[in-house]
């Protein structure tokens, strides 16, 4: 589609003749199909790297990491090679930025909604409720890239594999915070096994992602929440029961009154 007539016909949003002759003057190629993913993110004014990451991520949640290459990612965008290679001198390189420009667009979808949550438990939930299952609610066509890049990345050692590392164990920090608040907060128990509860919930969420993409099956959102909640349950305040008397203390004591 030229981009001309993509400007002529408009949509949502309507992209005028400047934004057209912007594109064209940054090297676009007006005879290629350009994918607007970044129009339903509202980036319509993004610079032509941020619009490259845009158009990335949405390759890279359904192809992987590994299945982002240059000239398929030209192809997405539009550009010769050499207009990416501008922007990013290898494959690297992309994939890096795309991690980056991935943890920015989850931290807005499942973070921050999850911190205006009450302190403690109430915030742990909502950011599970939010985390299970964002990639395809935020509206990208595929999985977490990040869940598909541990399993690609696990034995192929470099940047790209530290860059995800790093996301990872970030990750598993604030879901550690998230626990300690609410073991402070006593709505679990203080003798709980932090560790041992996010390595649980984050195997809940690979199990639900490994579901949802591979399995393709319509109850992974059910199954997740149900097994998130049964880990809450174990996690929770022991409540000390009464002993109950038998039957023959309760007569005596009734004899007796």
């Amino acid at each position: 589609m030229r981009l001309g007539a993509v400007a002529a016909r408009g949509g949502d949003r309507q992209i005028d003749s400047r934004w057209v002759a912007t594109l064209r003057s940054e090297g676009i190629d007006e005879e290629r199909p350009v994918v607007l993913f970044y129009l339903r993110m509202g980036n319509i004014a993004a610079s032509t790297r941020e619009r490259i990451l845009d158009q990335g991520l949405a390759l890279m949640s359904q192809a992987g990491l590994t299945g982002v290459t240059l000239g398929l990612l030209a192809d997405q965008v539009g550009m010769s090679k050499s207009g990416l290679f501008a922007h990013f001198r290898s494959k690297e390189e992309v994939q890096i930025g795309l991690l980056q420009h991935m943890a920015k667009f989850a931290r807005a979808h499942v973070v921050q909604p999850a911190m205006s949550a009450d302190d403690g438990l109430p915030r742990l939930k909502a950011l599970v409720h939010n985390w299970f299952g964002w990639a395809h609610r935020a509206g990208l066509p595929g999985g977490c890239p990040v869940a598909s890049g541990l399993f690609e990345f696990d034995d192929v050692e470099g940047a790209v594999r530290n860059q995800i590392l790093a996301m990872e164990s970030e990750w598993r920090g604030l879901l550690t915070q998230l626990v300690r608040q609410s073991i402070a907060h006593r709505h679990l128990r203080r003798d709980l096994d932090v560790d041992q509860f996010v390595w649980e919930l984050c195997g809940i969420y690979l199990s639900h992602h490994a579901a949802h993409r591979f399995l393709r099956a319509t109850d992974a959102d059910r199954r997740a929440h149900t097994a998130f909640k049964a880990l809450l349950e174990r996690a929770a305040l022991k409540t000390t029961a009464r002993p109950r008397r038998s039957p023959r203390v309760q007569r005596a004591k009734h004899d007796k009154e």
